[in-house]
């Protein structure tokens, strides 16, 4: 069996075959343009001037000298500056802003005050593609003072005369706050001028009832200089200002009991007040149902068997405005007088404290025997005994700590016709607690 040969035909590469191609030469024509272009426009491309508008200033503080002297910046801190660069037209044409860094520089800045910082303009990637050549200012002013804050008690104030829309036989009460006080911050050199704070409204038409107002708050320096950079804190900006509008009475004077026992709640101790009558300005809405004026308020644990005398200030009656026609000092006696005595002695363990910071645990570390003494009906009183006596020690609103020592116990009786009269101390351990 024989065989033929097969004949192959090698290809040859051809320089002359691809000349003749015209769709080759078309295709290599336009790679060697298209890279012409590129060199061209990058390597030949001319220099050129753009500004870049507002570049905002860096203030970096870390580290810096005034963070270490405890300054800071107050007003604004929103500078911003044009930046005219130089470099290739097809650099340029990308560049923006946030490729640029103007920083001001504070290396000098120690001490509080208006300061003239330079500014200083760099790549943001430190590439040199490009030049800065100016920026449209070389210096800012800038604020550095010491943080304050502080807390200032607000005063009334009326743009008009309030007196003038005040009803007859009526007068202005204390003026009340929804919020006594109000926190301002700022620099410590401003904030040491300011004088007080004023809550300032005008009035426009009578005052006929308790009236409730938004008034305008100001802080008020002692030079009547400006403040620039003081602020009101946000909390304290929505205050509100009653105005209270007290009408003149004169009225019986009355005493109220506090702690007083059942059977005294019904039919209370007799008292007497000299002088009887009050002259004083009440609140306008109360006149109508006022009968009389409680002078104070007594606790029947300091009445005692027997006439007992009590002498209050006309200053210190709550709630009323005493006025001039009114004695400067009340007189009250209350008369005990049918009411027998008799002296109980309990043991101090026996005190149940109440009312004590929950960061302390606080025991009674007392072991005497205290005494007391327990008034009212004969014959209610005459079965009373230690069994019939509680003791509180009551630290509510009382600041404690680990030193302290003692606290004030009180007693009292179930007997719906007896009280306990007397306080004591008793000794007390506080142990903070974990």
């Amino acid at each position: 069996m024989s065989s033929k040969p097969i004949n192959i035909k090698k290809a040859k590469f051809s320089v002359s075959g691809i000349i003749r191609n015209n769709r080759i030469l078309m295709i290599l024509s336009l790679i060697i343009s298209f890279g012409l272009w590129i060199w061209v426009a990058v390597e030949k491309s001319p220099i050129v001037q753009t500004v870049i508008s507002d570049v905002p200033v860096n203030f970096d503080l870390s580290g810096s000298i005034p963070e270490q002297l405890n300054l800071q910046i107050f007003g604004d801190q929103n500078f911003k500056v044009d930046v005219t660069v130089s470099g290739k037209k097809y650099i340029l044409a990308s560049l923006d802003k946030k490729d640029i860094i103007v920083s001001a520089v504070t290396n000098y800045v120690d001490s509080s005050g208006s300061k003239t910082l330079q500014l200083k303009c760099s790549a943001a990637d430190g590439s040199e593609d490009f030049d800065i050549i100016s920026l449209s200012k070389s210096y800012i002013e800038v604020y550095f003072d010491i943080f304050k804050q502080v807390e200032l008690p607000l005063q009334a104030e009326f743009t008009n005369d309030i007196n003038s829309y005040i009803p007859d036989n009526c007068i202005l009460g204390d003026i009340v706050f929804s919020k006594q006080t109000i926190t301002v911050n700022g620099p410590a050199t401003e904030i040491n001028r300011i004088s007080k704070a004023v809550a300032k409204t005008g009035i426009t038409e009578k005052l006929e009832k308790n009236t409730t107002l938004v008034p305008e708050i100001t802080l008020v320096t002692e030079d009547g200089s400006n403040l620039m950079y003081s602020e009101i804190d946000g909390e304290s900006k929505d205050i509100t200002m009653s105005i209270p509008i007290l009408k003149k009475v004169t009225l019986p004077a009355s005493v109220t009991f506090k702690n007083a026992p059942a059977n005294f709640v019904s039919e209370p101790l007799k008292y007497s007040v000299y002088p009887k009558n009050v002259t004083a300005a009440v609140p306008i809405d109360l006149v109508e149902t006022m009968k009389s004026i409680p002078v104070t308020s007594i606790d029947f644990s300091d009445i005692t068997n027997g006439l007992n005398t009590f002498t209050v200030s006309a200053a210190d009656i709550d709630g009323i405005m005493t006025v001039p026609e009114t004695a400067s000092k009340f007189r009250v006696t209350v008369d005990a007088s049918q009411m027998t005595s008799k002296t109980v002695i309990v043991p101090a363990s026996k005190t149940k404290i109440v009312n004590a910071d929950t960061n302390y645990d606080v025991k009674v570390a007392d072991q005497r025997d205290l005494t007391f003494t327990v008034i009212g009906d004969e014959d209610a009183i005459k079965g009373i005994d230690a069994n019939d006596i509680t003791l509180t020690a009551d630290l509510q609103g009382i600041a404690i700590d680990e030193s302290s020592a003692s606290a004030v116990v009180t007693a009292a009786t179930s007997s719906g016709k007896c009280w306990v009269c007397g306080k004591n101390d008793i000794k007390i351990s506080v142990t903070k607690v974990e």
